[in-house]
């Protein structure tokens, strides 16, 4: 958990960052992919709350974001064409059952889309072991998949055992796309076109692998904004963390909090986040 003091320097340097943007904004037409883990009050980073991210959602309503899908994504980046002002796109990550529960029920009540990324092997188990430092914690069942999908929530592949597909053999990196592409397919009955890179690894055999498997798009977790002359297959996203507030939230939306999620990351010597 950081600390306090941690998170002072953090909320000033997002703060420098929002003046910088305001005189030297990001490029018209771009967009925004967030992403969240789990929506739960558990005292853990990738649980944000459920008070926290109904606050969140109404926030991207009231203020007026135009909020597509991953599909309508796609569509305007096939065409290089401008994302409209202020669009965001919400993706959540492994598919745990706080994400029926907790965020489900907020997402139909404002009537936005959003993607899951579903760990396919998982589904319908008694656990889903992605977060490094946590166990026990289920994943959401097929029913509830379906049922969230026949109310406009899209699902997407994110291997069957969220293994990190950078160090697997080729047989292996197949079995995990194709596996989970299919998989998802089958429970939901329509293609599974979107994928997430678990961890966020990903390098150019992985990024050919997903695009021979029939994918149509897929997300990283390195920070940024998603131009319209982005690569499909290396969408930028922006992490949701527990301890965000409304105004955070306000300011990764802007991107200023990108720099910080990139030197992170650096720091870390990682090319991402590891909440899963």
């Amino acid at each position: 958990m950081r600390s306090l003091l941690g998170r002072g320097a953090r909320v000033l340097a997002s703060e420098a960052m929002h003046l910088v943007r305001r005189v030297l904004p990001e490029r018209p037409g771009t967009a925004r992919v967030i992403y969240y883990h789990r929506i739960d009050d558990e005292q853990h980073r990738s649980c944000v709350t459920p008070r926290a991210f109904a606050e969140q959602m109404a926030h991207l309503r009231a203020d007026g974001f135009h909020v597509m899908g991953l599909a309508a994504m796609r569509e305007h980046l096939d065409a290089h064409r401008p994302f409209p002002d202020r669009t965001v796109v919400i993706t959540f990550d492994d598919g745990f059952a706080d994400n029926y529960t907790a965020a489900f029920p907020v997402l139909a009540k404002h009537a936005l889309p959003a993607t899951i990324f579903l760990a396919a092997g998982f589904i319908d188990g008694d656990e889903l072991p992605v977060l490094r430092d946590r166990s026990g914690i289920r994943p959401m069942t097929w029913q509830q998949v379906c049922e969230m999908s026949r109310h406009g929530v899209a699902f997407g592949a994110h291997t069957l055992t969220h293994r990190s597909l950078t160090e697997l053999p080729p047989d292996e990196l197949e079995r995990e796309i194709v596996g989970s592409r299919d998989m998802v397919a089958a429970r939901v009955g329509a293609p599974a076109e979107t994928f997430c890179y678990p961890r966020g690894h990903f390098d150019e055999r992985v990024k050919q692998a997903v695009r021979a498997a029939g994918f149509k798009i897929a997300c990283t977790t390195l920070p940024g904004c998603v131009t319209p002359d982005t690569h499909p297959f290396s969408l930028r996203r922006t992490f949701v963390a527990r301890d965000d507030t409304v105004h955070d939230f306000a300011r990764k939306l802007d991107g200023s909090f990108d720099l910080l999620h990139a030197a992170r990351q650096r720091l870390g010597g990682a090319p991402a986040p590891s909440y899963g």
